[in-house]
């Protein structure tokens, strides 16, 4: 078996990625994304997700030559820094991973796809438009509200939330439908009408979510915790939760939380929240609003929030509300292509 030929990345700068392109390309901290080389009008291009990009290190390589880059964020925003990609021992066909699982590893996040799809107008015009009414029960113990949200409705959305279906169904366990089942049995729906632009839809959902399942076992394996799923309501419309904590450091103990969460309605606009809870259960939260009157409402209600939370037993040492998107890089200095030392 001929050996592969080895990549040799050092001195290779970063790609710096803008707000919009890291957002059409469904990018986030510290995911790994391929890239291959491409022949393109006799130049040599890195083609990222099917978009083709201006990168001065291409012509290092030759067509067909495969790049991992990870995802990096900082104050100044994100980019792409090329990483050594793990040369595995030859393996039989049959232990090698499958295209679909190779698709699902390296696929960007998607979330706004599994958002729209459960918005609740969303929702009722698909399964109107299907004739799905016998599914409309199920997806009522799926739906939480907005109005009456409690810390056990959160928990019982993340169990039933299409990360851990195969676990519970390995045990035995009887917890009703998860959202991928779910999804699921709505696709067969839309198959058997060939409902092409459902199916799409369904099916992007789908594959978001066991890409999701995949980074969350990845995080294991590294011994973190990742949680990345969709909650959907009844009455709002769906908010994007991440979870993750690092590894336990023997010197420091346990790895903080941070909880991420992002959410868009026309009455409020767009809002992401991040909060990190610290071992001794203090927090510290970001709010981003990009109405400025939202922002304002939410500074109003601080007081308010400290003590709510003081009654689950939490200290809110600081809050910050900004009146702005959550940081990107400044659309000025970055259009596609362009790049940046990542050593300075």
């Amino acid at each position: 078996m001929a050996k592969p030929n080895p990549i040799f990345l050092e001195g290779l700068v970063a790609i710096r990625v803008s707000e919009q392109m890291a957002k059409d390309l469904g990018l986030r901290d510290n995911q790994v994304i391929r890239g291959v080389i491409e022949n393109r009008g006799d130049l040599l291009k890195l083609i990222l997700n099917n978009r083709e990009i201006d990168w001065p290190g291409s012509k290092r390589f030759k067509p067909g030559d495969r790049i991992d880059f990870r995802v990096e964020g900082s104050v100044y925003g994100r980019s792409l820094k090329p990483v050594p990609s793990a040369q595995p021992s030859p393996v039989s066909p049959s232990m090698a991973p499958s295209a679909r699982l190779l698709s699902l590893i390296y696929r960007p996040d998607q979330a706004m796809v599994t958002a729209q799809l459960l918005q609740p107008a969303s929702l009722s015009g698909l399964l109107t438009q299907l004739a799905a009414s016998d599914q409309t029960q199920q997806l009522s113990q799926l739906m939480q509200s907005m109005g009456r949200l409690s810390p056990e409705m959160i928990k019982n959305a993340l169990v039933h939330s299409g990360l851990f279906g195969e676990f519970l169904l390995s045990g035995q366990s009887h917890t009703g439908p998860d959202l991928k089942q779910w999804l699921r049995g709505l696709l067969r729906f839309a198959m058997a009408q060939s409902q092409t632009q459902a199916v799409v839809e369904l099916e992007a959902a789908i594959d978001n979510l066991e890409s999701r399942q995949l980074d969350s076992l990845q995080a294991q394996l590294n011994r973190e915790l990742s949680y990345s799923f969709t909650l959907p309501f009844v009455d709002a419309n769906p908010v994007e939760v991440q979870f993750e904590r690092g590894p336990y450091d023997s010197e420091h103990g346990e790895a903080d939380w941070v909880i991420n969460l992002h959410t868009e309605s026309q009455e409020l606009g767009q809002l992401w929240l991040k909060t990190t809870l610290r071992p001794d259960n203090s927090l510290e939260m970001i709010m981003w609003a990009e109405r400025a009157a939202v922002a304002q409402l939410a500074r109003t209600a601080t007081s308010e929030l400290e003590y709510e939370l003081q009654s689950f037993g939490l200290q809110l040492n600081k809050i910050t509300v900004l009146n702005a998107t959550r940081p990107g890089l400044d659309p000025a200095l970055s259009s596609p292509g362009h790049v940046v030392d990542v050593r300075t």
